[in-house]
This record gives structure tokens, sequence and C-alpha cells, in this order.
């Protein structure tokens, strides 16, 4: 049932697509139709502004509220257009009411689909914040894991060695003349040698998508990785490859498999891999790891959802330190994940004009700033986040409230002023900024009094 349910939404949001892509093909249906029927009805009337009922604004309604002002008024100049030529005096009176009706049904679409818009940006942020957290904690699980079996062997643990992975590459981050898809090959040439240590992944290739491009991973936009002992392949040929077509088209991990679903390499003729694992973000998939050679007793699905969860988390850690490479804002603050989390909230307010908000409280000493952290480390919820930087003799203690406008941080601070007991330590400057003020926070941050 709930397939059927889904392949019917599915279906649904198809038609919508179609019927916003051709909007205004369909006013001008909607309307001729209209004009049809009255015309028919009695062409020395083809609008019915005799009717007891105003059918035209049941029309410039249903137009409006679906598709907004724009068609709205696109109708309403149809409209116009043929009380001009079919009425011997054009009735200013009919034509003023439905173009006030159309102007008011045009505020309800913008701040119904601005409603709607912020509500699923909110849900799509939580559940990929969500994500993000759940992969993390199964990546700590498995190197629990990994210790419990390996203690003696390999005292370090699978995060820790992605970790050193992400360290390894800091020499060559601070070097301004590599670039971003050369930095993805290392990171990715590194996880692949984790792979062989930890899983005994003998052969395999990575393909990924170049930096900043938006389009779906195929042969035109990849690049490609191998493991030392892997044989130089075609683009081509491994986008062909039947798993590879499938995990893109999929977004799900495929493996070889016997009749009960377990993995198995009976079949391995059938194809050059064994398992391909995806990489998705944001609904679309940045990478894909193919596996050609695994001994067989490794070839298991603990180790493969193992795999698949470890590179889901390098390609997020790929994605945090490709941003921070491309964005120059704020870089007063060394919290990476803070300002990671600031770049990604800028984009969502760029892009939709979601508000976030960042608290900034200037604190003159030390102990007045570890007394106050402490209560903030209390107040602080699941999204929100917070860092501490010392900037010219000051302290400076920055929060983000991601998809809260202003009013929340003034909510924080009551909270926090309450919360406080010696009066001592409620005596400090604060400042709240939009998301969209990196300029403004960084020059209050650096206390940057220049134009």
């Amino acid at each position: 049932m709930r397939t059927e349910d889904k392949r019917k939404q599915e279906k649904l949001d198809v038609i919508v697509g179609m019927l916003q892509e051709y909007a205004y093909l369909e006013t001008l249906t909607l309307v001729s139709i209209f004009l049809g029927i009255g015309y028919l009805i009695n062409p020395q009337d083809v609008c019915m502004f005799d009717s007891e009922i105003s059918f035209i604004l049941i029309l410039l309604a249903v137009i409006t509220l679906f598709h907004g002002f724009e068609n709205g008024l696109f109708a309403l100049f149809l409209l116009a257009l043929a009380i001009w030529l079919f009425y011997p005096v054009f009735n200013y009176t009919e034509f003023l009411v439905a173009l006030m009706m159309t102007m008011i049904f045009s505020e309800f679409h913008y701040f119904w689909t601005k409603k709607i818009k912020k509500a699923e940006i909110d849900a799509n942020y939580r559940g990929l914040k969500l994500s993000e957290l759940s992969k993390s904690f199964y990546a700590l699980k498995i190197s629990h894991d990994q210790l419990e079996k390996n203690y003696i062997v390999k005292p370090m643990s699978i995060r820790n060695s992605i970790g050193e992975i992400m360290k390894q590459k800091q020499a060559i981050d601070k070097n301004g003349e590599i670039n971003l898809d050369e930095r993805s090959k290392e990171y990715y040439k590194n996880f692949m040698i984790l792979l062989e240590k930890s899983f005994s992944v003998n052969k395999s290739l990575v393909v990924y998508k170049k930096s900043q491009d938006t389009k779906i991973l195929s042969k035109s936009n990849a690049l490609e990785v191998y493991s030392s002992t892997c044989e130089v392949k075609k683009l081509e040929d491994i986008f062909d490859n039947y798993l590879v077509d499938k995990v893109i088209s999929r977004k799900q991990a495929v493996f070889i498999s016997d009749e009960q679903g377990d993995p198995s390499l009976e079949k391995r003729s059938e194809t050059k891999f064994v398992a391909a694992i995806p990489s998705v973000r944001d609904d679309k998939v940045v990478s894909v790891l193919a596996i050609e050679m695994m001994p067989f007793m490794s070839f298991n699905r603990e180790n493969l959802t193992s795999i698949t969860i470890l590179l889901e988390y390098l390609s997020i850690a790929v994605a945090k330190e490709d941003s921070l490479y491309l964005s120059k804002e704020l870089e007063i603050i060394e919290d990476k994940d803070f300002r990671n989390e600031y770049i990604r909230l800028k984009h969502l307010y760029d892009r939709y004009g979601v508000e976030s908000t960042v608290f900034v409280m200037k604190i003159n000493n030390e102990l007045q700033t570890l007394k106050i952290n402490s209560f903030v480390s209390k107040m602080l919820r699941s999204l929100e986040f917070t860092t501490t930087i010392y900037s010219n003799n000051h302290y400076y203690i920055v929060n983000l409230f991601p998809l809260h406008d202003k009013s929340s941080a003034a909510g924080y601070l009551n909270r926090l002023l309450g919360m406080l007991q010696d009066e001592r330590d409620k005596e400090f400057e604060h400042m709240s900024f939009n998301i969209k003020d990196a300029r403004v926070l960084d020059k209050y941050l650096k206390e940057d009094y220049s134009e």
C-alpha cells in the first residue's frame, strides 16, 4: 500500500509540475473556454456579467490562487480584451472589481506559497541534520565494534582514521594552487586505502562529480579515482555497468546477491563489480564507490552497510571542506562546524529568503565569559550552534539560531539573564544580526569601523 500511495503521489507531483511549467498556456485555455461558453449562452454577454453569480471572479480566483499574480493579470488582460471587443461600452466597474479581487487573491497565493516553502525548507533542513547526526552516530558505533574486534592489533577507530585522512590534506588545502577536484581525489584515494586495511577491499574505484556541478552524476561531469591494484577503465564502461547505472537511478547501494538477497560472489561473471555504493547529497548522487574484488568472508551485509555509512560520512566531511574553501565569510571564526552551518543557512536565505539569526555577546573578561558559556551550553538546543572567539581584547560568544528571526534572540537573552545569579555577569554588550549581514557581523567581530 505504501508503494502504491508513493506512486500516486509521484504521478500527482508530475501533473502539478506540468501545470506549473505551462501555466500561461493553461491560463489561456481556461479563459478561452470561459469566453467560449459565455458566447454560446449569450453572444452579447460573453463574460456573463448579467448572471446572478460572478463567474468571472470564480475564474480569476482559480487561476490566481493556483498560479499567482502574473497569471491572474494575464487572465485579466484577456478578459479586458474580450470586453473591449464584444461590448459596446467598456464596463469599467466590473473590470476594476475584477482587478481588485485579483490583487487580493494574489496576496493569498503569495503568503500561502511562502508559508509552504518555509515549512518545506525547515523540514528538509531538520531532515538533513538528522541524517548527518545519525550517520555520525553509526560511524561511532562501527568504530566501537572495530575497537572490540581489533583492539590489540589496530587500536584506532575508523572514525579517527577518517579524521586522519582529513588532517593529512590540511597542507594541500592551504595551497591555493590545488583545485577542489584534486583535493577530492586525494580524499577518496586515502579513503580507499582505509577500506583496504579495515574491510579487505582489494580492488575498488570511485567516480565523483566535479566541484560546483549541479547536474546529475554522469560520464560528462565525473572524475574517477582507483585503488592501487585496480585497473584503469573508461568512464563510458563504468557508467554503462549494470550496478553503477542502477545505483545512480535508485540512489541506494546495490550488490551481487543470491536468491535470499544475501551478498554472494557466485554471479560475479555477470558484471565487473560485486557492489556499488552511492553517496547522496541533497537527493542527488555525488559519488559512487564500485567494488571490483573483495574476499568472500569479508563480503557480507554488515561490512557493506559499514562502508556505505563511512562513504556518506566522508562525503559530508568533503562537502564541508569544499564549502569552507570556497567561502571567505567570517574567517575570523575558527570553528569549522559553525562556519559551515552559517554558510549553509546563508545559502538558504539567498535562495529562498528563509531567515536565520546570529546573536553575539561581547564580554570584557575571561571569567565572565566562562561563567556565561556554562549557561549557554545548557540552553543550547539540537539545531543551534555556539562558538567563542577572542579578538581586540574582547571575548565574543557567537550563537547561531537556524531558521529563526531576531525575536528568538531576544527571548534567548531574557532566559539567559534570568539564569545568571551575579549582577556583574549580566553586564555585557550584545547584538543580533540577520544571516544575510555577514559583512556587518565580520566588522563587529573585528571592531572594524571602516566604510
